[in-house]
């Protein structure tokens, strides 16, 4: 190195080889991690898939009408935490009675049909917690059109803290990923230091303070970062929307691709990014210390 050369994208000028192929796989990595985020941030980590296959039964009585218990399930559908509500006639729910339990058709003859009419009530995934359940469940019970509620109180509350504990676990694999990828920057940037140690002393012996070296080392790792991060999700998320159009089952769980443009989304996006800069810029200053504090 000759002269006194601009410090913006420094290590790119001197260790371009080994920064392409960092670059390479963390951009890979960007790509995987992105996509399992994006999952999570559509799925909620389980709540989706509980969502699916819970749900609350108003048991109607026997003399309502089926226009009135229509009126019924769309008031119920307008409820905030309520994603739908939808009524099934007596006759349906005979049917289906029939397909949970067959043989039983004599039990028909014997006194006409046995089954009331139902409303079938399906929580938001991200309303589903025991207070917006208590909030749709009250309120169904104060109408006199409706017999019975049926909610599974008992096991209601299980069945949400086993699916916040499988949410937090899957966040926490998340972290993990984020942390080793801290870990192993940290140790490529100290590497990458190390190995230039003359000429980053080249700098200093040319009035270049070795914390304004550090300074722009740190920012140009912050921009790759998030540049990275960003075209990674971006990446994941493209592979993401395919997956979700192409396996339908997909999308029970995870839900539909269009939910990856909402603004939520992008914003966490972009937050994942900010924190991969910072990650990055923090790896960088740490490497750097750790490889000045070896030399010294």
């Amino acid at each position: 190195m000759s002269g006194r050369p601009s410090l913006l994208w420094i290590d790119w000028r001197l260790s371009r080889g080994s920064l392409v192929r960092e670059t390479i796989g963390r951009f890979l990595f960007f790509c995987l991690l992105g996509f399992a985020l994006l999952s999570l941030l559509l799925s909620g980590g389980v709540t989706r898939i509980l969502a699916d296959r819970y749900a609350i039964t108003a048991v109607l009585r026997a003399e309502v009408p089926p226009a009135e218990a229509e009126g019924l399930a769309r008031k119920v559908a307008a409820l905030s935490p309520v994603r739908s509500a939808a009524y099934r006639g007596p006759e349906e729910a005979w049917k289906e009675f029939l397909r949970a339990y067959p043989g039983l058709d004599p039990l028909r003859g014997a006194g006409g049909n046995p089954m009331p009419g139902y409303i079938e009530i399906r929580i938001r995934p991200d309303r589903l917690t025991g207070a917006d359940v208590d909030l749709v469940v009250s309120s169904l019970r104060s109408v006199p059109l409706i017999e019975h509620v049926l909610a599974g109180e008992v096991w209601l509350p299980r069945l949400l803290r086993s699916g916040r504990l499988a949410s937090w676990v899957c966040w926490g694999i998340l972290g993990a990923f984020l942390a080793g990828f801290f870990l192993v920057g940290r140790l490529q940037e100290r590497a990458r230091a190390v190995a230039h140690t003359g000429d980053f002393a080249f700098l200093a012996e040319r009035g270049v303070p070795a914390c304004r070296l550090a300074f722009f080392r740190a920012a140009g790792a912050a921009v790759s970062g998030f540049l990275l991060a960003a075209a990674g999700t971006a990446a994941g998320g493209g592979a993401l929307f395919l997956s979700l159009r192409n396996v339908p089952f997909l999308e029970e769980g995870i839900g539909p691709p269009s939910d990856l443009l909402l603004p939520r989304t992008v914003a966490a996006t972009v937050l994942f990014s900010v924190g991969a800069a910072l990650l990055s810029a923090a790896a960088s200053l740490l490497g750097w210390r750790a490889a000045r504090s070896g030399r010294k």
